[in-house]
């Protein structure tokens, strides 16, 4: 996700009772956990909710065009999605912002 989020940055998230995350929302930042890799979770940005033969599916997408999302895998199940980011503490010696 950089250059949105940095190594060290501390996020706040809201992780879902359920497989899916509800009321998902366009262009937030979720926790993903592909079923393909169990155990292993990723930030992406939520891009797009399916409907018609891509309903129950979204179109995830990280910061970075170098990212591996869903210009790689495609369509992904809602129910990989697993928490909102909420809010995020910058790395303290982050340089972003200073010239």
């Amino acid at each position: 996700m950089s250059p949105t989020l940095v190594e060290g940055d501390w996020l706040v998230v809201s992780w879902a009772n359920e497989p899916a995350v509800p009321k998902l929302k366009a262009l937030k930042v979720y926790v993903i956990e592909r079923a393909d890799r169990p155990g292993v979770f990723v930030i992406k940005r939520l891009i797009e909710i399916g409907s018609g033969e891509n309903a129950g599916k979204v179109w995830v997408e990280g910061d970075n065009e170098a990212s591996t999302d869903s210009r790689q895998w495609g369509w992904i199940s809602e129910s990989e999605l697993r928490a909102r980011v909420i809010f995020r503490f910058k790395k303290a010696n982050s340089k972003r912002g200073r010239k």
